[in-house]
């Protein structure tokens, strides 16, 4: 694969005159009035980054599969999405120095060649072991597409970082959505599940033969990335990212049992309305990027944590099961802008770290993950569904608080 090509990149806040130039440009998403424009290297990170969405919530689909195939306990099925949460945290760890040895292009194309390894070693797995292995394989080393992605649409939008990483992540939802309505329709006409990661594979290789030879911007060197630390006000965005994406696939992954067992669903229809969830997220995300060009970021990640309050007290405190959907609904509206608004705050603050910063919030998205939707199943074995999910408020409340530090660390660095 052909080396990296550095072009030059759209980062108009890069060099600030009156500091000297071995101080990070430290600049945050707003409102701007810059033209945005999506050139063949965003749409390639879009597609990317879709792609790897596609194959880590397909993964979720095909459990209850592998489930019946194996006669899998509890046990073994829970290590499947703990494997892929795990690949997540090692390419979070390392996946900057990955980068920088290989280049972002050949670290983009090993990560979408590594979730397909993966897809393709679940699809012919006969043990757990072996579909658990395919699980990490997604992960990691599929998990580098999430650390060069971000880092490079950052650097070639600068301050309309907000809108592409918003337009990324909502295509990477609608992926999301896809995986699923992909392995329902193959399942109802009698087709195996497997069809559903072939298809996968297949859009892979479609991406490939579009954008393979796209110039992708080159990585800073491998000691100029490790150079420096990043600072304290991206550590409390990371923590925000961390109570923020928690806060999701808590709802995500424990609503139909909510709906089914605090509001008094029989199951089908608690798992057929906790989707009401994902459609407000879609349509959330689908209109964040049309929003940051109206309202500041900062405004619009406030005012997206407020309008989780009012979905929380309906989801949890609503007797009466259509009002408890109805809170879902707003709660997918306020949760959706909260990850693409706070990764472009924490990506910009990084300043030249762009690559490091990625791969931490990599490591973010997987601890969250792996942790805290289990808490919130051992709180409910001993306090029960309702009460347990007072976690979700308490997430909430903690990410704002982390939120307000990280913006007056950023501003005493001003």
């Amino acid at each position: 694969m052909p080396s990296d090509d550095p072009l030059p990149t759209n980062v108009p806040d890069a060099t600030i005159p009156w500091k000297p130039a071995t101080a990070p440009a430290v600049t945050a998403p707003s409102r701007t009035t810059q033209a945005f424009r999506r050139d063949r290297i965003t749409w390639g990170c879009y597609f990317a980054l879709a792609l790897f969405a596609y194959f880590l919530n397909i993964q979720g689909n095909i459990i209850p599969f592998l489930r019946d195939e194996f006669a899998l306990s509890y046990r073994e099925v829970s290590l499947h999405p703990a494997a892929l949460a795990a690949g997540l945290i090692v390419c979070g760890l390392f996946g900057e120095r990955v980068v920088a040895w290989c280049g972002r292009r050949s670290a983009l194309a090993l990560g979408l060649i590594g979730a397909c390894g993966g897809a393709v070693l679940l699809s012919l797995a006969h043990t757990a072991a072996a579909s658990i292995a395919g699980c990490l394989l997604m992960g990691m080393p599929g998990g580098l597409v999430l650390v060069v992605v971000p880092a490079v649409l950052a650097e070639r939008h600068g301050a309309n970082r907000s809108i592409a990483l918003g337009e990324a992540n909502a295509g990477s939802y609608m992926a999301s959505l896809t995986a699923t309505v992909a392995m329902g329709l193959f399942t109802a006409i009698g087709l195996d599940w497997r069809y559903g990661l072939a298809l996968g594979i297949e859009l892979t290789a479609v991406a490939f033969a579009r954008h393979a030879g796209d110039p992708i911007p080159a990585a800073q060197p491998h000691g100029e990335s490790r150079a420096g630390r990043l600072p304290a006000a991206y550590w409390a965005y990371w923590a925000t990212l961390f109570c923020v994406i928690a806060l999701e696939y808590c709802i995500l992954l424990w609503s139909p049992e909510v709906l089914e067992r605090v509001q008094g669903l029989s199951r089908a229809s608690a798992a057929t309305m906790a989707a009401a969830f994902s459609v407000a997220m879609l349509t959330g995300r689908l209109f964040t990027a049309s929003l940051i060009r109206r309202v500041s970021a900062e405004r619009l990640l406030f005012a997206s944590l407020a309008l989780t309050l009012p979905g929380i007290a309906l989801y949890i405190g609503a007797h009466q099961p259509a009002l408890s959907v109805v809170g879902l609904v707003v709660l997918g509206l306020g949760t959706a802008p909260l990850y693409p608004l706070t990764l472009g705050f924490a990506i910009g603050v990084a300043g030249r770290h762009g690559e490091v910063a990625s791969a931490r919030a990599s490591l973010a998205s997987g601890v969250a993950i792996l942790v805290m939707p289990m808490a919130l199943g051992t709180l409910a074995d001993g306090l029960g569904l309702r009460l347990a999910c007072l976690m979700i408020p308490i997430l909430a409340a903690v990410g704002a608080l982390c939120f307000v530090a990280a913006r007056r660390l950023e501003f005493r660095r001003l």
